[in-house]
């Protein structure tokens, strides 16, 4: 018995016109569809970089370190205080991660924070950005103290996840 390999097959391949083979431009070959343009598509922004949609707390069910629902709320004029103030370095300890979110753009990922609200993580390097996002990842995989250091910018530039 012949092997797969050395049969015959039991149809012929398609016949090429003369164009077809290589001749004319717009033959029956080429692409029938065209790219998007700047303006169009999900990937593109009008304005830069993307950002996440204002959190809606109604939605989402935010587990504090008491383990009951916690609402996302404006920072606390405590600790949280001054972090937007020019020159100012805030550190945030004992908080918990209850979202991500990122785009496929270059270093745009952003951690919502519970009890404070969408921050981005710092985009000085590809490698710290990463590393971060994997870190506020398992600190809201596993509710674990989530501390931060928020600089001037508005942006997560260090984090430690417990």
């Amino acid at each position: 018995m012949p092997k797969a390999r050395d049969r015959m097959p039991d149809q012929e391949p398609p016949k090429q016109s003369a164009e077809g083979a290589g001749g004319a431009a717009g033959t029956a070959a080429a692409p029938s569809a065209r790219p998007p343009s700047e303006g169009e598509g999900a990937a593109s922004v009008a304005a830069g970089a993307a950002r996440p949609d204002r959190f809606d707390p109604s939605g989402a069910a935010l587990v504090g370190a008491g383990g009951a629902g916690a609402a996302m709320t404006a920072p606390p004029s405590g600790e949280g205080a001054g972090a937007g103030d020019a020159g100012a370095t805030t550190w945030l300890g004992d908080k918990r991660v209850s979202s991500l979110w990122s785009i496929n753009q270059t270093r745009n990922s952003w951690v919502g924070i519970a009890g404070v609200g969408w921050l981005k993580l710092s985009n000085a390097s590809d490698s710290a950005i990463v590393a971060m996002t994997m870190l506020a990842s398992h600190a809201r995989q596993m509710q674990t103290r989530f501390d931060y250091r928020q600089e001037a910018d508005g942006m997560i530039h260090e984090t430690y996840v417990w």
